[in-house]
């Protein structure tokens, strides 16, 4: 943009110098038509409605979905450009939108390398979520057989007293302390988590399976005539062949959480 307003200075020196000439005639008229066909240069590039800057964005948006539709990476000279010519929020309304078109008509490999360039931009929490999202969508076209993940405890499980209400986790064993699913519940025949159960979009039982993880499952129940409360903790392994895992919770590994003082 600096080269532009530099070029715009030198092309209106001569017309400056035209109009300071002590014999020239009409100045006036002349300075007037100048100042205007300037302000135009001015308004077709940097203004609002900038229609030259949009048709500069419009042509690399087109050579850019040419790449999508013939599932390409989509190549560094094209994001850099990209980067160059679109502000901060409007750069990461381009990659979002670009990101979910690649993933509708199901070219991953553009969906990737779209990724791949985009998740430096997103920075906030609320920024991290949308990306999130992006990438477990990718994941799910990519792998559609764990799309629909879940954990079940088997409703034959035994409990040591009725139930008022639960609570179940799921964390990947030597994982972070963040759970990949967490559920309550207070019918204890229909206790089941999925995908949409995570903390974290992306984090979840999907990429447990898919990362071939065993998991640490914490369930706390607390009961409904006495007020007091039971936990089991145990190492899972899931089948990694299929998407859906089932427990039995026998009897004897229920504990009663001590009182407090």
């Amino acid at each position: 943009m600096f080269i532009f307003y530099l070029l715009t200075i030198l092309a209106a020196l001569p017309i400056i110098a035209y109009v300071l000439a002590q014999k020239t005639l009409n100045k006036g008229l002349i300075f007037g038509s100048s100042l205007l066909i300037l302000s135009l240069c001015l308004f077709m590039f940097i203004s609002k409605f900038a229609f030259v800057g949009s048709f500069e964005k419009q042509t690399l948006n087109n050579k850019i979905f040419d790449e999508i539709y013939i599932d390409s990476s989509i190549s560094v000279e094209y994001l850099e450009q990209l980067e160059n010519i679109l502000d901060e929020d409007e750069l990461k309304n381009w990659l979002v939108g670009l990101i979910g078109k690649s993933i509708d008509l199901k070219k991953l490999k553009s969906a990737e390398s779209l990724i791949a360039f985009s998740e430096r931009f997103f920075i906030s929490n609320n920024e991290k979520l949308i990306f999130y999202n992006l990438y477990s969508a990718l994941r799910d076209e990519k792998f559609p057989k764990f799309k629909n993940s879940s954990f079940q405890i088997d409703s034959s499980s035994l409990y040591p007293c009725s139930i008022k209400n639960g609570e179940v986790t799921l964390f990947i064993t030597n994982g972070p302390e963040i759970p990949i699913a967490k559920k309550e519940f207070k019918n204890k025949d229909n206790i089941s988590l999925n995908n949409l159960d995570s903390v974290i979009p992306g984090f979840d039982l999907a990429s447990a399976y898919l990362n071939q993880e065993s998991i640490e499952m914490k369930i706390k129940i607390n009961c409904l005539d006495d007020q007091q409360t039971f936990f089991v903790q145990n190492i899972i392994v899931l089948n990694k062949d299929i998407p859906s895992n089932s427990y039995k919770i026998n009897l004897n590994e229920w504990f009663k959480t001590p009182q407090e003082l």
